[in-house]
């Protein structure tokens, strides 16, 4: 028998908790959904899931709430949980740690980088499409254009139902109207699934009518394809933008199409579009490089550890990974100070016994920083003056070496507060 792995997605949005539950189902994970957290925690208890992910709104303290009850039952205290909601200050999401929060992403997600961490905690390997394609998508008053450059990928095909569905409840659109394009793309007939995927997902939009969708092309595998489709009867493809546009717009504001596509269609909206969405159109995998931005890797707790015993140093830093913290090691007091700036980290572990004795330097030097880190002193037994000078230059606490890797790692996170 195979066991698959179990995903809770408590999340007040539809929309999201569907994308979410369809991407996941995919790679034969078992997902239940909970719409509000007054029964987050009964599904959480009768299904024991792998991961929970929850999405917190702008007051949040109903999720605390649930996190609270989650992290004082022994049944659920070690599940794992991703969290995504609204930008916030470091040092909250930092006091998120202690209720087995591993991972916090703020709106709008990127989405690979998303379930790459879904993936890791899982421990099994998500489907992800990895062509190299942009996807843009912006309005002007009910007309929403769609653009495709450098390829087809089927993540974003996937996301643009999501997308398009979002956007036109949040800017409240009524009929919308729907301009696809293609920049750069040489389309044959392999690429006839995903063509056909791009427009299911648009027409699976409730709001979104093939009469009201035009795509921009001169290729002949794309006009063959429509023409032949008897579900996208009502679809036109044109080569000629200002023909499409006359079909759209109300030609009684102006005759000249060129006003129009100075007015309507070149001129941005109010607002940005991604300032408000759940989940950003551009992906990591697009840029190319080999590090993920660490402000959008979804780090909870960055982790200072200045230790000058190369085993206890890689212990404490292996625990502390173990719940999606970011480490940094130092085995010198000198190396953090030359390394260390404000806001870099939530949490540094010091050993005060250090090879070049500046353990109390680094603790002295947090003194009047209005963002410093929680300091905790994980030292091996100390002359008791010794205890008070590190406890008088800032320490939160002082805690005996050697402890249980998981007993130090609970002291750590009892002590982070927002």
């Amino acid at each position: 028998m195979i066991y698959m792995k179990k995903v809770l997605i408590i999340d007040s949005h539809q929309l999201f908790r569907d994308f979410l539950k369809q991407k996941l189902s995919l790679d034969q994970i078992e997902v239940t959904l909970s719409q509000q957290n007054r029964d987050g925690y009964t599904k959480m208890i009768s299904t024991l899931p792998n991961l929970v992910i929850m999405d917190m709104g702008d007051d949040y303290q109903a999720e605390l709430d649930l996190l609270e009850k989650k992290a004082t039952d022994i049944n659920t205290s070690r599940i794992p949980v991703i969290i995504t909601g609204p930008s916030t200050e470091r040092s909250n999401i930092a006091s998120l740690a202690k209720y087995g929060v591993i991972k916090y992403f703020a709106k709008p997600i990127q989405f690979d980088v998303f379930f790459d961490a879904v993936s890791k905690v899982l421990k099994i390997p998500l489907s992800m499409d990895l062509t190299p394609s942009m996807l843009d998508i912006h309005h002007n008053g009910n007309i929403i254009f769609v653009e495709f450059a450098m390829g087809l990928n089927q993540e974003k095909l996937s996301l643009l139902q999501y997308k398009l569905t979002e956007l036109i409840e949040i800017e409240h659109i009524e009929s919308p109207k729907v301009i696809i394009m293609f920049t750069g793309l040489d389309i044959t007939f392999v690429d006839g699934c995903n063509i056909e995927f791009l427009i299911d997902n648009v027409l699976a939009c409730p709001k979104i009518h093939t009469k009201n969708v035009k795509i921009l092309s001169t290729n002949k595998f794309i006009c063959d394809l429509i023409e032949g489709h008897r579900d996208y009867a009502g679809i036109e493809v044109s080569d000629n933008l200002p023909r499409i546009l006359n079909t759209l717009i109300d030609t009684s504001v102006t005759s000249s199409v060129s006003d129009l596509i100075t007015d309507r269609i070149i001129t941005s909206s109010a607002v940005s579009d991604e300032e408000k969405s759940s989940i950003n159109n551009s992906f990591y995998s697009d840029t190319n490089t080999d590090s993920i931005d660490s402000s959008k890797s979804g780090t909870v707790l960055n982790v200072g550890i200045i230790d000058s015993d190369p085993q206890s140093l890689l212990l404490t830093k292996t625990v502390f990974e173990t719940v999606g913290s970011n480490c940094t090691q130092y085995s010198t007091g000198a190396a953090f100070l030359d390394d260390y700036e404000p806001g870099k980290f939530d949490l540094v572990i010091l050993d005060v016994q250090l090879s070049d004795n500046r353990g109390i330097e680094i603790l002295q030097s947090f003194q009047y920083q209005h963002d410093a880190p929680i300091a905790v002193v994980y030292s091996q037994s100390l002359q008791k003056d010794l205890v008070v000078k590190v406890l008088s230059a800032g320490a939160k606490s002082y805690i005996l070496k050697p402890q249980k890797p998981n007993v130090l790692l609970s002291k750590c996170l009892g002590l982070l507060r927002s």
